[in-house]
């Protein structure tokens, strides 16, 4: 394994807004990442009944069945034949990693061998779901474990839907229970746009879209893109610091789109009444925490409809000993600066870190670091 770096020591990276290829498969064609119209296409050959496609579509995104034999109000032949011709393309829960907070971690193995996380947040008034984008990650943060592994390959829309199918049947959840969901797992998504644009059209047949976030470290071509969509979720913006310096020391991705030409994206991107842009901040002992940092930051976000997350660092060994979060009178201090100041701010409060399931702590097996194939 390489070793740790320091904060500002760069890993090699490639930044490329070519999407990378998924990997094709000699399984029968998935259903789950379908629209209601390709799927209708699709099944057009073996209907009697054009109504029939819709049928299959609310079994899939409304109810939630995962198997063909339960979609009883279809005749059994069709039944039969749909089996035989394709899938519903469930991962494998290869691992389940239940945390003492009740978060629970999953290690999905897709078709193809591919290895991805996600991870089930149950609070008390509402039940959060993180997933994945693509498997691995190319923008080599330093704070991020899933970076130092490097990049893997994209998900299909069929995958990241099949994501919260799987979480949703093995902890017994329907379709009609509250989530939100959030695309801060493995991966950037906006340089999988099409598959995430595709996944949440699917998804928000059962989830509002006001409960489902983007989260990006801040691709400026795919910011543009998603305000033109014309129903959009919400937008997370990962920040970390408030100077374009210290961002690119920890975000390799700031040299490419700088502070100036992320924030003129973000003010081009409409917000509906009532929304608001969500900020990441990442607080890094020693880095980042300090009250003039938060005067900083304000003036930064000063005049933009924005609110601040402010997570403190979650320390991981390939990381090394400069990823380490401040005190809690730190983390007070910064956010009470802020508010002063006149942001909404907010502390994310730790989950699942006892099971690696917190925030930037996401791998996946059967890699060695920064994508080179596992010797066996």
């Amino acid at each position: 394994m390489k070793a740790p770096l320091a904060i500002g020591e760069q890993r090699p990276a490639t930044v490329s807004l070519r999407s990378i290829m998924t990997t094709d498969s000699q399984l029968p064609p998935d259903l789950l990442g379908l629209s209601r119209e390709r799927l209708a296409q699709e099944l057009a050959p073996l209907l009697d009944r054009p109504f029939r496609a819709a049928q299959v579509f609310d079994a899939l995104h409304q109810r939630g069945v995962s198997d063909f034999a339960a979609m009883t109000d279809l005749p059994l032949d069709l039944r039969v034949r749909l089996a035989g011709s394709y899938r519903i393309g469930l991962p494998e829960i290869a691992a389940r990693d239940l945390s003492s907070d009740a978060t629970c971690k999953y290690l999905f193995r897709l078709a193809d061998g591919a290895t991805i996380e996600a991870v089930d947040i149950p609070e008390r008034s509402r039940r959060t779901l993180c997933i994945s984008s693509q498997a691995g990650c190319a923008l080599a943060c330093t704070f991020c474990v899933t970076g130092f592994w490097g990049a893997g390959r994209n998900l299909t829309a069929g995958e990241i839907v099949a994501q919260v199918a799987a979480i949703r049947a093995d902890r017994g959840l329907l379709p009609s229970d509250g989530l939100n969901l959030v695309f801060m797992g493995m991966g950037e998504p906006l340089l999988n746009l099409a598959n995430v644009r595709a996944a949440i059209d699917l998804l928000a047949e059962s989830i509002s879209r006001r409960r489902i976030t983007v989260s990006t470290a801040g691709v400026v071509p795919g910011i543009d893109e998603m305000a033109s969509w014309e129903a959009r979720p919400n937008l997370a913006v990962s920040l970390h610091a408030p100077d374009d310096e210290r961002r690119g020391r920890v975000m390799p991705l700031n040299r490419t789109y700088p502070l100036a030409e992320l924030f003129a994206a973000l003010d081009r991107f409409p917000l509906e009444k009532g929304r608001k842009i969500t900020y990441e901040y990442i607080l890094i002992r020693g880095f980042n925490d300090g009250t003039r940092d938060a005067g900083d930051l304000a003036r930064l976000l000063r005049g933009r409809r924005a609110k601040v997350n402010l997570i403190p660092v979650n320390p991981d060994p390939v990381l090394g000993d400069a990823m380490v979060p401040p005190a809690e009178a730190v983390v007070e201090r910064f956010r009470e600066r802020l508010r002063e100041l006149g942001l909404v701010a907010t502390v994310r409060r730790r989950r699942g870190d006892d099971v690696s399931a917190a925030c930037g702590q996401l791998r996946a097996v059967g890699r060695d670091p920064r994508g080179f194939p596992q010797k066996r």
